[in-house]
């Protein structure tokens, strides 16, 4: 079993410290980008070993002007750069080519970091290393905050096996893994690999990673470190987030790459349509629900939340909108994303 990297003592001298460039993209954040920084500019790193590169959207509410009071008070450290094609993917091949580290970290404006965050991506990074030269990044747990009860139900929906979602959601043990988020990367096999598909709107990290380990790469999940997500709040953000999840997958095969869990969202739907001309599916239908039902129960035990009980519900249109995204990536390619 595979156990997560032991502290390496920067302190000691015998260590050469690696510089990192951490690449933020930023738009209409004002409520999230100042905690976000904050936790970055305190991170417990040597403070003259990495920079914060921060690409702001062209925001039209007061993101850029917390930045650049951010850049006048660390000016050291944090750099207001424009992104005038907004799209996050856009910031991060721009990032790709401004930083100076050898390592990066890709992140985002929505999230903020635990003060050891960097420390342990690099720690994790260089012991990993050392037995599997193909490692190409780390990554870590990212533990979703709510700020109402929607976004609860949403954190919890993610949080299982059901969602589909990948394991840096919900899995708690060190393991090399398809995909990685919030991660830490080898600048070299980024440029490499051709950067971020600019095709990929949204997803596109996703995509990245898909392509480090179609290059014979790896990526290492250690759950010790620790980021920190605020959920979708709105309905409307949990309906565009869910039918862009959908989406990513189709765009991946479309771009060459598989997975057979892929498709479920595509015999989601098809089950669904034929419902109604063969009745015996109904008694899989049926199935269907008590999976979801025992899993609402689960999860309400889980968080001791008796509004929980609902999520069935809400997981059902989950898998609608997830395959209805599934879908429209298909056809629509890019244009598909919302």
């Amino acid at each position: 079993m595979l156990k997560a990297p032991s502290n390496i003592n920067f302190a000691s001298g015998g260590i050469m410290i690696p510089f990192v460039s951490v690449i933020i993209p930023a738009y209409n954040e004002e409520k999230y980008i100042r905690k976000c920084l904050e936790e970055w500019v305190n991170q417990d790193y040597p403070k003259d070993r990495y920079e914060i590169l921060v690409y702001d959207g062209m925001s039209t509410d007061k993101t850029a002007e917390i930045i650049k009071e951010f850049e006048k008070s660390h000016s050291s450290s944090v750099h207001y750069k424009a992104n005038p094609k907004r799209r996050q993917v856009y910031a991060f091949n721009m990032g790709l080519k401004d930083a100076k580290g050898e390592l990066f970290v890709i992140f985002g404006a929505h999230a903020y970091p635990d003060r050891d965050f960097l420390r342990k991506s690099v720690e994790t990074f260089l012991e990993v290393r050392k037995r599997e030269p193909k490692l190409a990044g780390v990554g870590g747990r990212i533990i979703k905050l709510y700020e109402n009860r929607l976004a609860k139900l949403v954190a919890l929906i993610y949080s299982s096996p059901l969602s589909g979602a990948s394991t840096f959601w919900y899995e708690e043990k060190p393991h090399f893994a398809r995909t990685v988020a919030f991660a830490l990367y080898d600048r070299k096999i980024g440029e490499e690999i051709g950067g971020f598909g600019e095709d990929m709107l949204t997803g596109n990290d996703f995509e990245f990673n898909l392509r480090i380990n179609k290059r014979g790469y790896r990526l290492f999940f250690n759950p010790e470190i620790k980021s920190y997500y605020f959920a979708r709040s709105t309905w409307r953000g949990f309906i565009k987030q869910s039918f862009n999840y959908g989406a990513v997958k189709s765009m991946a095969i479309r771009k060459g790459y598989f997975s057979p869990l892929w498709l479920f969202p595509l015999g989601f739907l098809g089950f669904e349509l034929a419902l109604p001309f063969f009745k015996p599916l109904l008694w899989l239908f049926f199935g269907y629900w008590v999976i979801l039902v025992g899993e609402s129960i689960r999860l309400a035990l889980k968080s001791k939340d008796v509004y929980s009980l609902v999520l069935s519900p809400i997981m059902f249109v989950f898998h609608n909108l997830i395959s209805l995204g599934f879908i429209a990536g298909l056809l629509f390619g890019k244009r598909a994303f919302r």
